[in-house]
């Protein structure tokens, strides 16, 4: 089966200060703006290409990391008063090489990249943790390539390109359970230029600095995309890790 697309993709962070505090001392340290790498393992199921020549994908983790060429993910966010906001970007560039018997080696190449802006609103705020809300955007690119290799040479099959975006809506809910552990969870849904895309997340967190803390979660990501000849209708899970870093 061709497709083995790669992955590292996407970890969310946020700012939780440690529980047992003032709420003036919590206001302090969340208003910091933070800048997380991170990276997410996870396996894909789905269909991803063009046209006709899209295929069908059901791969571990394991076998996707090995057709990752390039990858690299971040999350950036800053507070004011209860207002905060928010931007996850990903990208990812993989490729799959699989021989075809009496034929010309079948190459697939795709390079994927996605951004959310957000803005949110803490609705509920307490000792143990809070409530937000939050609404942006999700916008993706995605370049597919199908190519036969032989006699040195490649032969475009068929290719897209295509950009869109989905309005997104959401909640986060944050809880703290001891001095500088953070638990949490998050979901967000929308639609737009795909029929549906829609993510779950929820782990931990654990900050060993002022300035620095550690964060694992685990995350599914799902997008139904087909128009003109492009589809994208995958749905991705797996485990996220990350090292958040405030300013």
């Amino acid at each position: 089966m061709l497709g083995r697309v790669g992955a590292a993709t996407v970890l969310i962070s946020m700012f939780v200060g440690p529980a047992g505090g003032v709420a003036a001392a919590q206001d302090e340290s969340s208003s910091r703006p933070s800048f997380t790498p991170y990276a997410w393992v996870f396996g894909m199921k789905g269909r991803i290409g063009t046209g006709d020549s899209a295929f069908d994908v059901d791969l571990s983790p394991g076998e996707l990391i090995d057709q990752v060429d390039v990858a690299f993910s971040l999350v950036l966010e800053a507070k004011r008063g209860r207002w905060f906001g928010r931007f996850d970007g990903t990208f990812l560039s993989a490729s799959d090489r699989e021989e075809v018997q009496g034929a010309s080696d079948v190459v697939l190449e795709i390079d994927q990249g996605m951004g959310q802006p957000e803005i949110g609103y803490e609705v509920m705020v307490a000792p143990w943790g809070g409530i937000d809300l939050f609404a942006g955007a999700r916008i993706w690119r995605l370049n597919a390539e199908v190519n036969t290799s032989g006699d040195g040479e490649d032969v475009e099959i068929a290719s897209g390109d295509r950009t869109w975006a989905d309005g997104v809506g959401g909640i986060r809910v944050r809880y703290n359970p001891a001095p500088k552990w953070r638990l949490f969870a998050r979901g967000d849904a929308g639609a737009g230029g795909s029929n549906l895309s829609w993510q779950a997340l929820g782990g931990g967190g654990f900050d060993f600095s002022d300035c620095c803390g550690a964060v694992l979660a685990y995350r599914h990501l799902d997008v139904d995309y087909d128009h003109n000849g492009v589809i994208n209708d995958t749905s991705m899970s797996g485990f996220t890790l990350g090292i958040e870093i405030r300013f």
